[in-house]
Order: C-alpha cells, then structure tokens, then sequence
C-alpha cells in the first residue's frame, strides 16, 4: 500500500510502518491505508503481535494540517470517522502491539504511539514530542481523548495536553511517559514482542481486554455523539487561523 507496508517476521510480529515523506502526516490517504493494513493485520492467522515505526525523519508529525485547513462541516465528518476506525481498531487490538519511536512524534503522532503495550522512546535530546493540538484550535476526538487518558499520568495529562507544547524524550520519560528510554528504541520493541509472543496470548487478550475495557465503553457510547462539538471547534474562525499559523512557521 502507497503509504504503509508490513512484513511478518518467522515469530509472527507484523512490523508495520509509516512512510509519508516527509514527516508522515496523517492524510486522509495515509489514514486509508492504515485502517485497510489494520484489518488485514487483525484477521491475519500467522500474526501474533504487532511492531509500529515511522520511516524518516518523523514518526509522524499528526495530522495533515494543510488537509484540515480545508474541512468544512461536510468533509469533517468522514474524516472524523476515518480517524476514530484506525485509532481504535489500533487501540482494541488484542494482540500485543509496541511501538518505536525514533524520531518526533507530535500531535496525532504521540496520540498514535500512546496506543501501545509498550512504547519504547529514543534518548536523543533532540527529538521532539508532545500532544500540540490545543495550540492549533483541534480538539481531542473522543478515541484519541481515551487512548492519552488511559496512556498518561494526571501530571503528564496537563504538561502534555494543557501545555500543548514539545517536550524531549528524556522530560517526557520522567512524566511517566513510555515504557523505556533507549538508545535503540527498534531493537528494545522487537525484544518486548519476541517475548509476549512467545506466550500463551490468550491470557494477554484477556487481561489487555480487562484493563481498556471502561475506555472502550466510553468511546462506544460518546463517540458518534460528539461529532457535532469536534467539527464546530475545528471549523471555527478561530481554529482555521490558528491552523493556518502553524503552516506558515
């Protein structure tokens, strides 16, 4: 698929990766061939976990900004609903999932990465992350409010979300953030799955299932209704100028 391809390796883990030069923002494009990856991935028999990276010099950057610059209250809504599918499909996954990140990860990018069992992060100083979407007028989907609820401590929910700004790796780590600081994020990934996987993954589906279990709930039964405030908060004078901002740093 144009920008996503997965191999799986002789211990069943499906290495899933992004590869939208320059930074794989998240397109509608992009976003449709995740979801079409992830379904393939779920159903498949000889997949018993999950590996997700970014190609270059981004995990990726979030959403395509220059793309939700152009969303009117029409064109909001599918792309809404192509963002909840591939977050939480990612997000109900029962199979084991790591994630490796090497590079920045901001926005929709870290909200992608925080889907994980175990997130490994790079202890370069300058790599970048953080949540920025409050600085840019887009609010949190209900999928993606769950995930970075359910993925971070109250302290680094406000540093991260409240602050909207970028935090490298290191001060990120000390909030509680990921799982590892490492000087080979990739390899210290593929080492947490070669391990869950060598296990009986029922027991894990079970005890994954267990503790996502009142998030998934909640985004079962507020998603949808929440379209209408996400798509008025992103449409907003307001919001398109803080978008179109962003664009021109």
């Amino acid at each position: 698929m144009g920008d996503v391809r997965y191999d799986i390796d002789r211990d069943g883990i499906a290495e899933l990766v992004l590869d939208r030069p320059p930074v794989n923002a998240l397109s509608l494009s992009l976003l449709s061939d995740l979801s079409a990856t992830l379904r393939e991935i779920e159903g498949h028999p000889d997949v018993r976990g999950v590996l997700v990276r970014g190609e270059g010099r981004c995990f990726s950057a979030g959403l395509d900004l220059r793309e939700v610059l152009t969303l009117d209250e029409r064109a909001a809504v599918p792309f809404l609903s192509r963002f909840d599918e591939v977050y939480g499909t990612l997000y109900r996954l029962t199979k084991p999932v790591a994630v490796a990140v090497s590079a920045h990860a901001i926005a929709g990018g870290l909200v992608l990465a925080l889907t994980a069992d175990f997130l490994a992060l790079p202890t370069s100083p300058d790599v970048r992350l953080g949540l920025t979407e409050l600085a840019v007028g887009v609010p949190f989907p209900r999928v993606a409010f769950e995930i970075v609820h359910h993925a971070l401590s109250p302290r680094a929910f406000r540093a991260l979300v409240y602050g909207a700004g970028t935090v490298n790796p290191r001060v990120a780590y000390d909030m509680g953030v990921g799982d590892v600081l490492s000087a080979d994020p990739l390899g210290d990934a593929r080492q947490w799955l070669q391990t869950v996987v060598s296990r009986p993954l029922r027991t894990f589906a079970l005890a994954k299932t267990s503790l996502r279990a009142e998030s998934w709930a909640r985004i079962d039964r507020l998603a949808e209704a929440e379209y209408g405030d996400f798509v008025d908060a992103i449409t907003s004078p307001q919001a398109q100028q803080a978008l179109a901002n962003a664009l021109r740093r």
